[in-house]
């Protein structure tokens, strides 16, 4: 029984830190370039879908934050 215990608590540490990792680019144009990615995935690289990419490129650079309608809003991310 102590054996299980022990084994759950390294099972939840582990996932603790798996789900506190981030999943989301960490500079502006690295997040830019999965936008790109996205568009070309989901709207056949469509010149508006791309547009928007360059837009929230732009915001970023200014702000440090990712805002779009696809993903949740992440801020923290290095102006590059």
């Amino acid at each position: 029984m102590r054996y299980v215990f022990g084994e759950s608590v390294l099972v939840a540490i582990y996932l603790g830190a798996v789900a506190t990792a981030p999943a989301f680019a960490m500079t502006c144009t690295d997040r830019q370039q999965v936008c790109f990615a996205y568009c070309v995935k989901n709207y056949n690289n469509a010149p508006p879908c791309r547009a928007t990419c360059g837009q929230l490129l732009a915001t970023c650079m200014s702000t440090g934050c990712w805002d779009s309608k696809v993903t949740a809003r992440q801020c923290g991310i290095t102006k590059q």
